[in-house]
């Protein structure tokens, strides 16, 4: 058959939208067979991707992320790095840099040659359709092609024998009511996936230790073979989803090879399917209730054995279904990975470190962007800050220390250099990673404390429930966050979440004159509360104990308080509940 070739205009990753009326999930089923070949470190995979179209409309082309030709020279992640002076990627060597390459694709059986309208970055590919795919209609396409990992370890990475493969497979963009949504892997931001369920085969050497999203269905991910000082029975999981019976792609033979073995694996409402091996992970296995928590962890980890981060997995996992509700899939896994810091996957986490901190924060990110899956692109914050805010919340919550006060004082006053951006930014218009990274996790984590503070802690919970109760497994963005606590509280917040998400205004509170009279078996304290910017949020006042809660929106407030004992201090904000941008002027003492 003749090669299908899309006609698109380069240089533009955004197709022109098609506006439904209601919402819907496309139909996604993932099929994959993988073989490992360690002497070149390179992964040779076969992928049958059943795409049923579920939308109003027609659709003449599929898009697909190939994520791993990110981390190579000359891609869009590259070339933004040297903006800032940075070339992790843009000097990696041959052998070194990271790729994903089609072999062949084929539509419905017809050949089909993928586009790359970003070249020479080539981390969104267009995969054009011999015939419009009609509503309810699927297509089948079969996909060859050949992965590599950087020897630069970000979000993925391998060395020696190990090998974190977090992106790997032409992963399907998302479809939704406003059209297309490819984007090319940048720095600032991560990803946007469609739900879907996968069968992922892999062939590896037999002495490879595996975890990945999902459950192992068959074969042998050598758990048993490496079991940690403290541990669980194991518990595969294995009967979580319907029993079915692999369906050959035609790469793998019946049985494995001498020395290989194939380890097959299940998830089903995943929007990601990532894995990792290396022959000196341990395992250790716990559970909570009934979901399995496995963690692998290198011999060399001090901190991970002795079933510390199975605890400190299942300590997050238990606060986190108190405040939102039951996780929602059969196990979760946590493994140390070559990369610092951590990445969160549905089912799966891949971490640099082991402590609390670090778990609490990733764990979060099963529900708030594995479960809740936003546009992280777009917005970064409903994710990044949602889970920043309820990771301080979690600690909080233990009588340790959350993190707010410092954080409050270093948010008071961004350091110098950072350009404020609204926090609604889409995450590749950040003017610099610092400025990503304060405006999507610090500032918007500041933001959810204020509104749990002006919401109150009973009703903020029940809005994240209903949230939660509402959207899980599907995609969300700000109106169904906004709408469950608009309909939980009974009140509009359009104007909260305007004004600290999608504007820079400032809030200053701060005292003005202050006078204290004696009267009668008691004092009067007369005092002047003035607000500068342009942001307004109620605040409280505490004089000598009493407080007072102001709701005005004027700019120059005075009130008297009386008090039965002199005050001598004068402060607004005592909890240090807003985010104001000067504290010097939020408290005074007052002389004898």
């Amino acid at each position: 058959m003749g090669v299908v070739v899309a006609s698109l205009v380069l240089g533009s990753l955004t197709p022109a939208p098609f506006v439904q009326e209601a919402d819907f999930h496309q139909g996604v089923d993932y099929r994959i067979e993988a073989v490992l070949d360690e002497s070149d470190h390179t992964l040779h995979a076969k992928a049958r991707l059943r795409y049923t179209n579920r939308s109003a409309g027609s659709i003449d082309t599929l898009w697909v992320h190939q994520h791993l030709n990110a981390f190579r020279p000359n891609s869009a992640w590259a070339r933004r790095e040297l903006r800032f002076n940075e070339s992790r990627f843009q000097d990696l060597g041959a052998s070194d840099y990271a790729y994903e390459r089609f072999r062949k694709v084929t539509v419905g059986g017809a050949a089909v040659a993928a586009v790359y309208p970003g070249a020479p970055d080539s981390t969104v590919a267009a995969l054009p359709l011999p015939e419009r795919l009609r509503p309810g209609s699927t297509v089948v396409v079969d996909m060859e092609w050949d992965a590599r990992l950087s020897t630069t370890p970000r979000r993925q990475g391998r060395r020696g024998r190990h090998y974190d493969f977090a992106q790997w497979y032409p992963r399907i963009a998302v479809y939704d009511a406003e059209g297309w949504h490819p984007h090319p892997l940048l720095p600032q931001g991560e990803f946007f996936g469609e739900f879907a369920s996968y069968d992922v085969t892999l062939d590896l050497a037999d002495d490879q230790i595996v975890a990945g999203t999902g459950v192992p269905v068959e074969g042998d991910p050598g758990w048993g073979s490496v079991l940690g000082p403290v541990s669980d029975p194991i518990r595969y999981q294995r009967n979580s989803y319907p029993e079915v019976e692999a369906e050959s792609l035609g790469l793998l033979a019946a049985r494995p090879g001498e020395g290989r073995k194939h380890v097959r694996w299940r998830a089903e409402d995943v929007h990601h399917f990532a894995w990792s091996a290396d022959p000196d992970f341990m395992y250790e296995g716990g559970q909570h209730h009934d979901i399995a928590i496995h963690v692998l962890y290198l011999r060399s980890d001090e901190e991970w054995d002795s079933a510390r981060v199975v605890g400190r997995a299942a300590r997050a996992l238990s606060w986190l279904e108190g405040k939102l509700g039951e996780y929602a899939y059969p196990q979760l896994t946590i493994l140390h990975r070559l990369d610092a810091g951590g990445t969160e996957f549905p089912m799966l986490v891949m971490n640099g470190g082991s402590s609390q901190g670090l778990i609490t924060h990733e764990v979060t990110h099963q529900y708030a962007h594995a479960i809740l899956a936003n546009n992280e692109w777009r917005d970064a914050w409903l994710d990044e800050g949602l889970t920043s805010f309820l990771a301080s919340w979690f600690f909080e919550d233990h009588g340790e220390d959350g993190g707010w006060p410092r954080t409050m004082e270093f948010a008071a006053s961004w350091p110098s250099g950072v350009q404020a951006q609204p926090v609604a930014t889409p995450s590749a218009d950040f003017v610099s990673f610092q400025t990503y990274a304060l405006m999507s996790y610090t500032k918007a984590s500041i933001v959810f404390r204020m509104l749990r503070e002006y919401l109150g802690d009973d009703t903020f919970r029940q809005a994240l429930r209903t949230y939660y109760a509402r959207h899980k497994l599907s995609h969300v963005d700000e109106r169904d966050l906004r709408r469950a606590a608009e309909d939980v509280s009974g009140e509009d917040l359009g104007w909260f979440f305007e004004q600290w998400f999608h504007t820079s205004a400032t809030l200053d509170y701060g005292l003005g004159d202050i006078v204290i009279e004696e009267a009668g078996e008691g004092w009067v304290t007369r005092v002047e509360v003035f607000r500068a910017g342009d942001a307004w949020m109620p605040v409280t006042l505490e004089v000598g104990g009493e407080l007072r809660h102001l709701d005005s929106q004027e700019r120059l407030q005075r009130l008297e308080v009386v008090t039965r004992a002199r005050p001598s201090v004068v402060e607004i904000d005592p909890e240090r509940n807003l985010l104001d941008s000067d504290l010097s002027n939020n408290r005074r003492k007052l002389s004898p």
